[in-house]
């Protein structure tokens, strides 16, 4: 077996263990089958132990809860979205502990707040829980006020709420986490940039996968605001897209050529993998019914970002 193989047979033991013994799934291994664990290892290939374990379960968890969201609670009361949502903000908090009859996701986030404070440290801990709880409320108003509605959003309520929702920032934390390149810059202003550059990528590579009945998208509300087509709204958010793509590499430049700390140049190197990884992941994941994010978008060959990593 080689060294590639036994990474992927040991994360895919450990997330399985994961989804079974929380039952995050009822079918962990079909659920696996969508690609997580090669996502993950290819997101993070200088990762290994606890600590990549432990980041892969964050993005386990994260989808489950937002499958919760987008599936699970959208025929339920508001009473009961509302008790799901103070549940996880609770436990997040630290103020309660899950009960018996709490959701199967809240006992795996206690699981994972507690094991993460112990390998993190406090400044990351903390400001990792405040960017959990802001996405916790995006994902919950998401489906309060959009979702269940069935209310297409203007384009400023998209782009108001997309970004928590997105979960992007999360992802860039499991980078910090999954490689160990805490940067001590986060609030630096070129990071900052990189970091919602990161992000947009991030949600709009998703807008263009989700499928059609999804009015919460980039494409629903181009196509509700501006009066176009969905063939046309579909090729806006793509041409922005790429726009995007183009200034990640930019700022991701800058952020590796400048004089900050060497873990800030390790983070962005790890954002430009991620970002990379879900590129593929997305457009092959059975996650995404549809195939938005396959059709007519130029490739990455033929885009700003091919050029080279930086060194």
């Amino acid at each position: 077996m080689t060294i590639t193989d036994r990474r992927h047979a040991d994360l895919y033991i450990s997330a399985a263990t994961f989804l079974t013994q929380y039952r995050l799934h009822p079918d962990p291994a079909g659920y696996l089958a969508h690609g997580y664990v090669d996502l993950c290892l290819a997101a993070w290939p200088t990762a290994s132990g606890a600590e990549l374990d432990l980041a892969t379960r964050w993005a386990l968890w994260t989808w489950a809860v937002d499958d919760v969201f987008d599936s699970e609670l959208v025929g339920e009361s508001p009473q009961t979205v509302g008790e799901f949502t103070l549940s996880l903000l609770l436990v997040a908090g630290g103020s309660a502990r899950p009960s018996p009859v709490d959701h199967p996701t809240v006992h795996a986030l206690a699981e994972l707040l507690g094991t993460t404070r112990e390998l993190m440290p406090t400044g990351w801990w903390q400001r990792y829980v405040a960017h959990l709880e802001g996405w916790v409320h995006a994902a919950s108003a998401k489906l309060t006020d959009f979702v269940q509605p069935v209310r297409t959003p203007t384009l400023r309520e998209y782009l108001t709420l997309r970004p928590a929702d997105g979960a992007m920032l999360l992802a860039a934390m499991w980078c910090e986490l999954a490689e160990q390149c805490i940067t001590p810059d986060w609030d630096d202003a070129l990071v900052q940039s990189l970091l919602r550059s990161f992000s947009t990528v991030g949600f709009l590579t998703n807008d263009l996968a989700a499928d059609m009945a999804d009015s919460f998208t980039a494409t629903s509300a181009l196509m509700v605001g501006q009066g176009l087509s969905r063939s046309e709204a579909q090729e806006r958010v793509r041409v922005l897209l790429d726009a995007e793509e183009c200034r990640f590499w930019w700022l991701y430049t800058a952020v590796r050529d400048d004089d900050l700390d060497a873990a800030t140049s390790r983070f962005a190197l790890s954002l430009d993998r991620f970002r990379r990884a879900l590129t593929e992941w997305t457009a092959a994941s059975a996650r995404y019914v549809m195939a938005g994010s396959k059709t007519s978008r130029r490739t990455e060959e033929q885009s700003c970002m091919a050029t080279p990593l930086l060194p």
